[in-house]
């Protein structure tokens, strides 16, 4: 039996013995394609698909400094009201619909947090997807290493042999036509037992949302308190409602 160690010992050893494999050691500025003295170093930033600006072409990877520069500012508010729309209840502006996954909290929602519940940040990417119908891309994801989640966090995966099983019969069987499905947003959206709490500097908004959600009165010490109903990126148990929801495992086959 081949034990996971030496498999990760043979792997250690190709990509640190192999010249000709780039791996990105301290992120400097330089092209993969320039290796002086077989060292394939780079800028992260590059890789990151960040926005760039359209006038001095300057690289921007925060969402606060896209909304201060008059260039930038309307066409980025408009993606993060959509992304919020979209996790909230909607964005009137956009017309994105809402999937009630999390919820403005007034002064005195703020008072029932409950005391076992840590609220946590919100963490803003932005990017520019040229390939995508709307490449200008805002993404909200919780802060999740400041939650404690007393809960099962585990993602049951197949095993190696279920894998072998699979393609052994696909293999092995004349004719036999193999398909794989990617589902889009699997594990977002999923209703929570247990909610948890999230706030954003009410500053970050734009006008619209301000306006539509009535978060000028809703905020507090110039933060808008959110609840999180149902799963979003960053959230710790992000998975396992995904997995025990009904509606999410229904027309699943087991294989024995």
């Amino acid at each position: 039996m081949i034990s996971q160690e030496a498999v990760n010992f043979i792997s250690e050893k190709v990509y640190s013995e192999d010249p000709t494999i780039w791996m990105p050691e301290t992120f400097i500025t330089s092209s993969p394609y320039m290796a002086p003295k077989n060292n394939y170093e780079v800028d992260i930033e590059h890789f990151c698909a960040p926005v760039i600006h359209p006038v001095p072409g300057e690289t921007i990877t925060k969402y606060h400094k896209l909304i201060k520069d008059p260039h930038t500012k309307d066409i980025w508010s408009l993606a993060f009201g959509k992304e919020f729309g979209n996790l909230a209840q909607g964005d009137e502006v956009t017309g994105t619909e809402g999937t009630n996954s999390v919820f403005g909290m007034s002064h005195d929602d703020i008072k029932t947090i409950p005391s076992n519940r840590i609220v946590t940040y919100a963490r803003i990417v932005v990017n520019f997807c040229p390939q995508k119908k709307d490449p200008n891309r805002v993404h909200i994801t919780a802060g999740g290493n400041l939650i404690d989640y007393p809960g099962k966090l585990a993602t049951i995966t197949a095993n190696l042999t279920t894998s072998k099983i699979l393609c052994n019969s696909v293999l092995s069987t004349e004719a036999t036509k193999f398909m794989g499905i990617d589902i889009s947003n699997f594990y977002l959206w999923t209703p929570m037992d247990r909610y948890e709490y999230m706030k954003m500097l009410l500053a970050l908004f734009p006008d619209h949302i301000v306006k539509q959600y009535n978060l000028g009165e809703k905020a507090k010490n110039g933060f808008v308190y959110l609840e999180l109903r149902k799963v979003i990126y960053g959230l710790p148990p992000s998975r396992l409602p995904s997995q025990q929801s009904p509606q999410r495992t229904a027309g699943t086959t087991q294989v024995p």
